[in-house]
């Protein structure tokens, strides 16, 4: 079995019929029946804005649309926004793209300011963006072909960047952010399939969160998986997988059971009666 870095557009490579990181999340948050449905997220503007910084920042990803509106009110805007999608583009209010791009020359140069005395990471965004992978993992019941597309990768020193833009990239709110969205897992999948890609990499492989703020100033958050962060990512990515792999062989996806299950009140709850 094989793993190699795949040179595809984003379209082409989420075509492709592989496990990924996010239908692991799926699985595990709700149940394999839900990810078999596949995994489509409905347009929000927090993620037309985040589509558009990634972009501009990262030079490559989705095409970016500037529509001459001040918002999306009118049904000539509606119209537009529904056009600019049909044809596989990101709409974007001007203030919005103008936005974006301010926020990707002020990243870069905070990089640069914050970063060029620090070998860990690159002063630059000079390696390569959307890299696409593919490789096998190991179940009970057969390999599982997976699937990934790193943001921006290092390719000779085996360092993996994941660009996220938030509202809010304190400590407190990435440390809530991460762990609901499931990126112990994406970090975890992502390390295991460059370290098969790239064979020589094994052991080296780093993984970089790198927290970007919408708004004004524009604040960055660089942040590094701790041991514990990474075996909570093992343990969920592997199960995932292993879960998956059983319900391909067995040609069964179930959701939440065909008998009868128990609700227990959560802790919070327990605690609020003094048990």
């Amino acid at each position: 079995m094989t793993a190699a870095l795949l040179d595809v557009s984003p379209d082409a490579y989420h075509e492709r019929p592989a496990f990924s990181s996010s239908l692991a999340k799926v699985v595990l948050s709700r149940s394999p029946l839900h990810a078999k449905q596949g995994y489509r997220k409905v347009p929000t503007k927090q993620m037309d804005r985040g589509s558009a910084a990634h972009t501009f920042l990262l030079g490559k990803g989705k095409r970016i649309a500037c529509l001459p509106y001040k918002d999306w009110r009118t049904d000539a805007a509606k119209a537009s926004r529904e056009k600019t999608r049909a044809e596989d583009m990101v709409p974007l209010l001007h203030s919005d793209y103008t936005e974006a791009e301010e926020l990707a020359k002020k990243i870069r140069e905070r990089l640069k300011e914050e970063h060029q005395k620090d070998p860990r990471v690159p002063a630059e965004l000079d390696g390569v963006s959307e890299q696409a992978m593919e490789w096998h993992e190991e179940t009970a019941s057969g390999p599982v072909l997976c699937k990934g597309m790193m943001d921006h990768v290092w390719l000779d020193r085996g360092l993996i960047l994941d660009l996220k833009i938030v509202e809010d990239a304190s400590p407190s709110a990435i440390e809530r952010s991460a762990e609901n969205l499931g990126y112990a897992i994406q970090s975890t999948a992502y390390t295991r399939g460059l370290s098969q890609a790239r064979p020589a990499l094994a052991g080296r492989v780093k993984f970089l969160f790198l927290f970007v703020e919408w708004d004004e100033p524009y604040a960055m958050n660089l942040v590094e998986p701790d041991g514990v962060f990474r075996e909570i990512g093992e343990r969920r990515w592997l199960r995932a997988v292993e879960t998956w792999g059983r319900c391909l062989a067995t040609d069964t996806w179930p959701a939440y059971g065909s008998g009868i299950n128990r609700i227990s009140p959560p802790p919070w709850a327990l605690s609020r009666e003094d048990y």
